[in-house]
């Protein structure tokens, strides 16, 4: 059986035709506006948005205070009172329980 090219373009000329035809859409679907998404962003988040960018924006290390500490390290003017050691231990003892 021979097929020709004709015969072929003819084919798809006709399923062609026929799928415009089913691919209708529905009246209201295809009048109706689009719109657009939109986000509404509370005052608490805004406040933390800025804060987060704040911590972010802070450098990790306060290269003026460890300069300072190495220096009163150095000179042999850093002191540190006995009670104020205890208080950081517990604290951090407290917090490393509750987290």
């Amino acid at each position: 059986m021979n097929i020709s090219t004709s015969q072929v373009q003819n084919v798809l000329k006709i399923y062609g035709r026929q799928f415009k035809a089913n691919r209708v859409q529905p009246k209201n679907e295809a009048n109706a506006p689009v719109q657009a998404d939109q986000v509404t962003i509370s005052s608490d988040s805004r406040v933390k948005q800025k804060a987060v960018a704040a911590a972010k924006a802070a450098p990790e290390v306060r290269e003026e205070k460890v300069n300072e500490l190495r220096q009163a390290i150095a000179t042999g003017t850093y002191t540190v009172s006995n009670e104020e050691v205890a208080e950081k231990i517990i604290y951090r003892s407290l917090v490393d329980k509750l987290v």
